[in-house]
């Protein structure tokens, strides 16, 4: 587990939301220490997921927070496999000192420990199975167009990307968004940042799949090279590839990279400057 020690300022806001809620804050467990900050209070079966970075670089956290509560409520009483509302305290999300967190049911696992890409990919049918009928507004490829352009806007402002990169890059991927529409036309809900980080074990070898909060509508072809870009795995691009066809898995390919590459820069930027 991450140490605490640098959100000091956060853990204020952590305790009072907890306090205002009945539960315990004298023991605070860091759950995951990255875009956001996964705090757990030890023992109540809660993970607030504080938008710290993320916060920082998008300006307002709130409606990922939202769209994620909502959408895992919804996946939940369809038995999807995701991470649980919670039942401890309301879900929110909440705005405390600045701060905006959500709280969703703590899920029992050993730190660190990721599903077999396989394991991942057929609970992400079942994910994809049941998010079909969701009635909730997801932005259309949020995460390489709205959420992109923020993350764009903050690396310029803050001096982290140049200018003329953010440009390159956003030209880019204006060619490949219509491209892989065309390619693949049938947008459906997608978990938006399907990678095993983002899933934890369960004990019968299966996945389940936790922060939602890129959920967006999409190709099919987007969750597909999100998993199989990162795991490397010939049998999840086999299945990748029969499933969307060569030319629309690259080109989703492409657009993840373009993304990768600005997040990569905002957070080698948020360790050298101690974000």
């Amino acid at each position: 587990m991450a140490a605490l020690h640098r959100h000091v300022a956060v853990l204020g806001a952590v305790r009072q939301l907890l306090e205002e809620h009945g539960l315990p804050s004298d023991r605070l467990e860091a759950w995951k220490d990255g875009s956001n900050l996964l705090v757990r209070p030890v023992p109540a079966p809660v993970i607030l997921r504080v938008a710290t970075f993320t916060g920082r670089v998008r300006g307002d956290p709130l409606p990922y927070l939202a769209r994620e509560v909502d959408l895992i409520a919804w996946l939940a009483s369809r038995g999807a496999p995701v991470m649980q509302p919670c039942g401890s305290m309301p879900p929110g999300p909440f705005l405390v000192h600045g701060w905006g967190m959500a709280a969703v049911a703590f899920i029992e696992h050993e730190p660190g420990t990721v599903p077999a890409p396989g394991a991942c990919l057929v609970a992400l049918d079942a994910v994809h199975a049941a998010m079909r009928d969701y009635p909730g507004d997801l932005p259309l490829l949020g995460p390489v167009t709205s959420d992109l352009d923020l993350a764009l806007g903050f690396a310029v402002r803050e001096r982290i990307l140049e200018g003329e990169r953010a440009d390159e890059l956003r030209r880019r991927r204006d060619e490949l968004v219509p491209r892989l529409l065309a390619l693949d036309p049938v947008v459906v809900p997608q978990h938006g940042d399907a990678f095993p980080r983002n899933a934890v074990p369960r004990r019968d070898g299966g996945a389940t799949w936790i922060d939602l909060e890129d959920a967006c509508r999409a190709p099919r072809s987007w969750d597909l090279a999100v998993l199989a870009r990162n795991t490397g795995d010939d049998g999840i691009l086999r299945a990748a590839t029969e499933r969307v066809g060569e030319e629309a898995l690259a080109t989703a390919w492409a657009l993840r990279e373009i993304q990768a590459e600005v997040w990569i820069a905002l957070h080698d930027a948020r360790v050298r400057r101690g974000w």
